[in-house]
């Protein structure tokens, strides 16, 4: 049982929340339901972080809590907890998410959160597809939450089809390995898995499949609409978490299951980065609309990580490790921002930033550290997260990859400079209506000071990157 405490605290986590926001749907306005969340989330995340939980398989072997799953259920869960404190019910500020909702939302998101932890863990390919699903499902359902908003609809109806389409791909690929390896269990997959013509034939379907999780160029086209449609915290949740996770099923399916065929999946993945980082690098460089920015951000983003996949060893998992948590308080930072603006003015365009650092300077130099660590600017986190991919990749004698995400990037300076411009030095566009002061609630406050902090300091403190590497060499 404590191999799967924290899916089994999640679970128990959500019934409670969805069991109060049924049972007193008007009377806690949500506050009761943000408070089990986060109160929940940060213990689980305090029982994981203590190396309590034994690494033992269970299920036959099927599920293992390794060291590297184990890190990256605290990424979920610190995903989970900032989610929260963003969404947290603020009676004095606009509702980005209907406040009769809160616990609908609440549970979904804990759900999600609990097929991820499932999918980290799981060692075989039929419990790989649940674990997906399970995350899949609640997000579906999230991104389509304000039901009587058009955009809303529209985004969770794009991301059903979108997902469903990608699920097909995926286990198509899946039933042709089991086909030919008469396995399901990721060991053995990868001791009998031999290089032919319907092993490539399989590979590219699982690839194709996991691009559209992770938000691979050409299989991004959900994104933009998803992220501008949805529920802004949920934008943020889906840019992050999902992204993580989609992460973790792209190394437990392409590196282990087909680790005997390296050869043939390294050279199409290291395409495959140079293609996403440039796609979402130019795209994003005429967007104004914030959510919208954000989303080829966070292709051009993808594309980075995929580099550290195209080492293939411990070296390229530990960079993933790593950027994977300065993009988490990146993005979460960058998003905090554009949640606490939307919902005291319902501005979503950077245009309409314009001022935003003589009304309100901690707003401003939040977005500032997010948009510099985005970029990759020393000393902060994004600068080493970027280095520690490159070397991966320049182990592995990839120099043309580098050199690739070198230039994108300095083209992605442009755009992420292009956000601080109008905050710092351009004039409102409707100088009648000028961005005013903003309160920022103490939930807002804390997601933008652990965010800042994290930014300033995973960028120095070399025990971070010690830690990823421990758990890199002990593997999943």
């Amino acid at each position: 049982m404590a191999t799967i405490a924290i899916e089994l605290g999640l679970v128990l986590l959500a019934m409670v929340v969805f069991a109060v926001g049924l049972v007193f749907p008007h009377k806690t306005s949500g506050t009761a339901e943000a408070r089990i969340t986060l109160i929940g989330m940060l213990g689980l995340l305090a029982l994981s972080a203590t190396g309590w939980l034994p690494v033992r398989p269970a299920f036959g072997g099927s599920y293992l809590a390794g060291p590297v799953a184990v890190v990256f259920k605290q990424l979920f869960l610190l995903a989970g907890v900032l989610t929260a404190l963003l969404s947290w019910p603020n009676p004095d500020r606009g509702a980005l998410i209907p406040r009769n909702r809160t616990g609908e939302y609440l549970g979904l998101m804990l759900l999600s959160v609990t097929g991820m932890c499932f999918l980290v863990s799981a060692r075989e390919l039929v419990l790989l597809y649940v674990g997906l699903e399970l995350v899949t499902v609640p997000l579906i359902l999230l991104v389509a939450l304000n039901r009587h908003e058009l955009r809303s609809v529209e985004a969770g109806m794009k991301y059903v089809m979108f997902s469903a389409m990608s699920s097909g791909l995926l286990l198509y690929g899946l039933s042709l390995v089991y086909g030919m390896t008469g396995t399901t269990v990721l060991s053995a997959v990868a001791a009998k898995i031999t290089r032919t013509p319907l092993t490539l034939l399989a590979l590219v379907l699982v690839m194709c499949g996991v691009g559209f999780k992770i938000s691979a160029a050409p299989f991004h086209l959900w994104t933009p609409d998803t992220y501008e449609g949805a529920p802004a915290p949920v934008a943020a949740f889906l840019s992050v978490a999902s992204k993580a996770a989609g992460f973790a099923l792209f190394y437990k399916v392409i590196a282990e299951a087909f680790g005997q065929v390296q050869g043939a999946w390294l050279g199409l993945v290291a395409i495959l980065a140079a293609l996403t980082m440039t796609f979402g690098n130019l795209a994003a460089l005429h967007q104004t609309q914030m959510k919208r920015f954000l989303a080829f951000s966070s292709i051009a983003q993808a594309g980075y990580l995929m580099i550290g996949l195209t080492h293939g060893g411990e070296l390229g998992l530990a960079s993933v490790l790593y950027y994977l948590l300065v993009y988490l308080v990146s993005n979460m930072a960058a998003f905090a921002v554009v949640i606490l603006i939307a919902a005291a003015t319902g501005k979503e365009d950077m245009r309409e930033y314009a001022g935003l650092s003589e009304t309100n300077p901690a707003l401003a130099a939040v977005m500032m550290l997010a948009m510099f660590s985005l970029a990759g600017i020393p000393p902060l986190a994004g600068f080493l997260g970027k280095f520690y991919l490159f070397a991966a990749a320049a182990e592995k004698g990839l120099y043309w990859l580098v050199f690739v995400g070198a230039i994108n990037a300095t083209i992605s300076l442009y755009y992420y400079l292009t956000v601080i411009k109008w905050m710092y030095i351009a004039k409102p566009l409707n100088p009648a209506e000028p961005l005013g002061w903003i309160g920022i609630s103490w939930a807002g406050g804390a997601v933008l000071a652990m965010t800042a902090a994290a930014m300033a300091l995973i960028g120095i403190l070399p025990q971070v990157i010690h830690w990823t590497e421990i758990a890199a060499a002990a593997g999943f």
